[in-house]
């Protein structure tokens, strides 16, 4: 049996078997463990990951497809891009994934796929058992705050300051200099 490196094992790792998936498919919630919070939150360079729970549904839809369907919410501590003080957040996402195992023909291995924007979300299994865990890790890197910022947060700690949507005022346009000759040329 071949050994995996520290670093090939999935911080949030919760494997389904769609083998053995009943045609009613299968129903989970789940809950981040002290030590997965850990390494996620070092993953995603938080501060802190205080929880991560959600639930996910795992549906046949045709041989060889399945629906994933999950939610999930996070509680985090991440450092203020600014001032660097801690900034406590919630952040929650869904998802609506097709699951489709990979053909088996030879022919079509290396078939490209075309996708537009309109596509649904698909996944490629490689075999029947898939990770849901990472997908839910995935997305909740996608739902992280980049840019964190403390309320207390001015922006003069960098000699920078910082300007609100409401703040900006838009520069009076400036008259243009020979448009008061194009208004001669039509007097003549």
């Amino acid at each position: 049996m071949p050994q995996c490196d520290a670093d090939d094992t999935p911080e949030f790792s919760r494997e389904i078997d769609v083998g053995n998936l009943s045609p009613r498919g299968r129903q989970c919630s789940f809950e981040a463990t002290q030590k997965e919070r850990t390494v996620l939150a070092k993953r995603f360079s938080l501060l802190q990951l205080d929880k991560l729970a959600g639930e996910f549904t795992v549906v046949p839809v045709k041989k060889r497809q399945y629906r994933l369907e999950g939610c999930f919410t996070a509680h985090l501590k991440q450092a203020c891009s600014i001032s660097l003080e801690p900034v406590q957040d919630v952040v929650s996402g869904a998802f609506d994934i097709l699951l489709k195992q990979k053909q088996t023909r030879p022919d079509r291995e290396n078939e490209e796929i075309d996708f537009t924007l309109e596509d649904e979300d698909i996944e490629y299994l490689r075999s029947d058992i898939f990770d849901v865990g990472e997908i839910i890790a995935q997305h909740l890197s996608l739902e992280i705050n980049p840019y964190p910022r403390s309320p207390r947060a001015r922006g003069d700690e960098l000699g920078q300051q910082i300007i609100n949507e409401e703040d900006f005022q838009p520069e009076a346009e400036k008259k243009n200099p020979f448009g008061v000759l194009k208004s001669l040329k039509h007097k003549t």
